[in-house]
């Protein structure tokens, strides 16, 4: 019996996925459950395991192939003997027009009458010269072979030029990660329609609650306690209230979630990863501490799974430890928010008549307009706020 093995949808936003490699060869034996091959997603590397046992009859996908879910990508036999279906072609869904002119091949140049010798014609095939661009300087204008000799010397003399204008460029080649991030953002910045709003947070009593907290976590815990795990509960504790803030948008619905899932971006030199903190709401700050050191330890080894990074309803981005003071960030689609934050940095400000100095943050909300409205930010950002000004909040 001959069975199907199909590219797998392994995650709500998943339209394709790519061929990283085969475990197995053809002709290889498979028992059901062992690992066949590692597809790559839009967010994460995966195993895929075999769905039945059999011989690895037919590969339909070669490595490095990206291929839309559900598409056939090998067949699977109970014996070795056993006909296959003729051989799919996996990218067969272009339309016909496409195909026809895939197979084509465009002329050099477009086919019209140039008076040139035949010598010209031929040398112009051999070094890629457009007759139609050169002036002849032969019997009434007839192009010669001279004609086009003098052409392709000024073409390399171009070349050489360009080239020695760019000898100082280096290119960069993109990770997978990068790429798929590069695409993301792209489509982000492009659908979404980004405004964006900044509050500024008085940090003084959250330093002094992590400062009190501090010692305990470490010495007791074994759990370093950042400033970004407490930006992470004030946001879980602002979401609970605003479960439209807590939501995806999706073909002209917003669809609200229960659950709050904060996405922490983690940059790395394999690329950028937000890996998901689920029911944030419902964790202490030391749960919250010691998930977050959890998957900033698998994001550095390239070891977190696709459950480590699905699921998120709204994402973090923390660059205040690279002294950034404030920055606007792309909206995670098909998330709705995303909140950006700087530096904690002490100023100067009037308080009560008195002049102090006390620590502050900035931080900024990029918002999708399709789901909310300024008034509907500005209200989250200033529970945000409240939860850090009064930290006490957080413990509760």
């Amino acid at each position: 019996m001959i069975k199907r093995i199909i590219m797998p949808k392994l995650g709500e936003t998943m339209e394709e996925g790519e061929i990283i490699k085969w475990l197995k060869k053809e002709g290889e034996e498979v028992k059901k459950g062992e690992p066949l091959l590692e597809i790559a997603t839009d967010k994460a590397n995966m195993e895929v395991e075999a769905n039945a046992s059999g011989y690895l009859r037919k590969i339909l996908a070669r490595e490095g192939e990206k291929i839309s879910v559900t598409k056939t990508i090998a067949y699977l036999a109970d014996s070795m003997e056993e006909e296959v279906p003729l051989e799919e072609n996996v990218k067969a869904d272009l339309p016909l027009k496409e195909k026809e002119e895939k197979g084509k091949e465009k002329p050099l140049f477009e086919e019209k009458i140039i008076k040139a010798s035949p010598l010209a014609k031929k040398l112009a095939r051999e070094k890629g010269v457009n007759l139609s661009k050169i002036k002849g300087t032969g019997p009434g204008g007839r192009i010669i072979k001279e004609d086009v000799l003098k052409a392709a010397e000024k073409i390399a003399a171009k070349e050489k030029e360009v080239e020695k204008i760019w000898a100082e460029e280096k290119e960069i080649i993109l990770s997978r990660v990068e790429k798929i991030m590069a695409d993301r953002m792209q489509q982000s910045k492009k659908e979404i329609p980004h405004f964006y709003i900044t509050s500024e947070v008085d940090f003084s009593d959250a330093i002094k609650l992590r400062q009190d907290l501090l010692e305990e976590f470490e010495e007791e815990k074994k759990v370093h306690l950042s400033h970004t795990d407490l930006i992470i509960k004030a946001c879980a504790r602002a979401l609970s209230k605003f479960p439209r803030i807590n939501s995806h948008y999706r073909e002209g619905r917003i669809i609200s979630f229960s659950r709050v899932n904060i996405g922490l971006a983690i940059a790395r030199e394999k690329g950028l990863v937000v890996p998901v903190i689920k029911d944030a709401d419902q964790k202490d700050l030391f749960e919250i501490a010691r998930e977050r050191e959890d998957l900033l330890k698998k994001a550095m080894e390239d070891k977190l799974s696709l459950e480590d990074i699905e699921g998120g309803t709204f994402t973090l981005s923390n660059l205040g430890m690279m002294q950034i003071k404030s920055f606007c960030a792309i909206i995670n689609p098909p998330q709705v928010c995303l909140l950006a934050t700087g530096e904690i940095k002490e100023k100067v400000v009037a308080v009560e008549g008195e002049i102090v100095i006390a620590p502050f943050m900035e931080m900024t909300l990029s918002c999708d307009h399709r789901a909310v409205d300024g008034y509907l930010g500005s209200k989250f950002l200033q529970e945000v706020r409240k939860g850090l000004e009064k930290p006490a909040l957080l413990l509760v």
